[in-house]
């Protein structure tokens, strides 16, 4: 594959690729160097490692596994950059540009799957209280009498969340709708909640309300 760079007049052409932020991975079968020089004559900027901030990620041929976990995180986190080609990069070369764009500002993205509930499941194992001194959301769509027995045990929850909020409590039926790739008006609003806020990471501890109402069983 030959790329020839653009001449000194493509270098003031208006591109889709202006002000964004393009990071290559892995070995292409030309020079990584060339291909930066291209897409800066598109406009664009070109970092080093993989990060928020970076609006595409080009993957080659033996791309570094640290470097693709850290895209894997960027995405479990809600941030989405384009994951392109070379032979992508060719159609961009070749004045593809359309179908390639996307906005100048990076903004979280975030959907729910069932392996964010797995990774942040609340554990009750151990014995001890494990809502002690936690803030509770209680999705609407949970059973109603779960605030009186959490108010019994002296746990806090309200239905919304905010700032404060450690844990959320979702239904079995949204429990099922993300073991099966779905979504429901439930979990869209925790997705909402969390791109609005200023967080980074999808750092809540999750559980289903079938689990909770079993240790408030318990005791």
């Amino acid at each position: 594959m030959q790329y020839e760079l653009f001449s000194d007049a493509d270098f003031q052409q208006e591109t889709p690729f202006v002000g964004r932020a393009f990071c290559l991975l892995g070995s292409f079968h030309v020079a990584s160097k060339a291909l930066q020089q291209k897409l800066q004559a598109l406009g664009a900027e070109i970092k080093q490692g993989v990060s928020r901030n970076v609006h595409y990620v080009v993957l080659g041929k033996d791309a570094p596994a640290s470097s693709l976990e850290q895209l894997r995180q960027l995405v479990y986190n809600g941030y989405n950059p384009k994951v392109l080609s070379e032979n992508d990069l060719e159609s961009i070369f070749g004045g593809s540009y359309s179908s390639y764009a996307v906005p100048e500002q990076i903004s979280k993205d975030l959907h729910l799957t069932f392996q964010h509930y797995l990774d942040s499941r609340l554990s009750y194992e151990g014995g001890m209280n494990p809502l002690y001194t936690k803030e509770l959301y209680l999705a609407p769509d949970t059973r109603p009498e779960l605030y009186q027995m959490l108010g019994n045990r002296g746990i806090y929850a309200n239905a919304y969340i905010d700032d404060t909020t450690d844990v959320i409590v979702i239904s079995d039926n949204s429990l099922q709708h993300l073991q099966e790739g779905q979504t429901d008006e439930s979990l869209r609003y925790i997705e909402q909640q969390y791109n609005q806020s200023r967080a980074q990471a999808f750092r809540y501890v999750m559980t289903s309300e079938g689990e909770l109402l079993a240790w408030l069983n318990k005791g």
